[in-house]
């Protein structure tokens, strides 16, 4: 092929216009696996399902399957976010992908992928006996993670901050020995915005248990019981 030519192959080759797969197939290669690889196992692992859901799409665009993709990426967007396990430098990485997926999409005059989590505060009273209850435990759980936990103030108040959605808040102090605070209740943010814990009798350990039918308690609070019982036996 002559110089001429090749240059006007080129040219002609440029002035082509890609197609939404094709683009989408760039954004694959040249951004989301980028982002991907330099996620921790744990994060890779659930991002490599939202990555499956976004692969149809480099071939033929389907809006149902766009949909079924933004949903698993919000989905693990969040379980992420919430997660106090995973470091903050992958939460931010995880924030940049999302803000690209959504800058991409939208751009192609695409509805909105990933919607931001906007936070509400939750404000959290605890009584015992009428009287407000110190420095006892309160812990917001969603999906078996711990999203926040804080202890309440001399008044008996807490505050935390959480995205919207559906938790479990506990509320743990150890009174004396073999003698427990604990309550829990399930909550909708913002609907629930505040809480009032009224305890009026002490809980023991296989109290605890037989209300929870069964079900494990959570790391925070089952650590807590283990160390008082550690503590009383010695």
């Amino acid at each position: 092929m002559q110089i001429e030519d090749w240059k006007t192959f080129k040219k002609i080759e440029a002035d082509i216009q890609k197609s939404l797969p094709d683009e989408i197939h760039d954004f694959l290669t040249k951004v989301f696996n980028v982002y991907l690889i330099k996620f921790p196992l744990q994060v890779f692992k659930q991002f490599e399902i939202v990555r499956d859901k976004l692969i149809p799409l480099t071939s033929r665009f389907d809006q149902d399957k766009y949909n079924e993709y933004c949903d698993s990426f919000s989905k693990v967007y969040r379980s992420v976010l919430l997660d106090k396990s995973i470091p903050d430098d992958t939460k931010k990485l995880v924030l940049e992908l999302a803000t690209k997926t959504n800058n991409f999409f939208t751009s192609r005059n695409m509805t909105l992928c990933i919607k931001e989590m906007r936070y509400y505060s939750i404000k959290v009273k605890a009584l015992f006996a009428d009287k407000s209850l110190a420095d006892a435990i309160v812990v917001i759980e969603s999906e078996g993670r711990v999203v926040s936990s804080t202890k309440t103030d001399p008044n008996g108040m807490a505050y935390i901050e959480v995205p919207e959605g559906k938790y479990t808040i506990y509320l743990y102090k150890n009174i004396e020995e073999g003698k427990y605070i604990y309550e829990e209740r399930d909550i909708v943010v913002p609907q629930d915005s505040e809480i009032v814990f009224k305890a009026y009798e002490t809980k023991t350990r296989s109290d605890i248990e037989k209300e929870r039918e069964g079900k494990p308690l959570i790391r925070e609070v089952s650590e807590s019981l283990e160390e008082s019982r550690g503590n009383e036996s010695s």
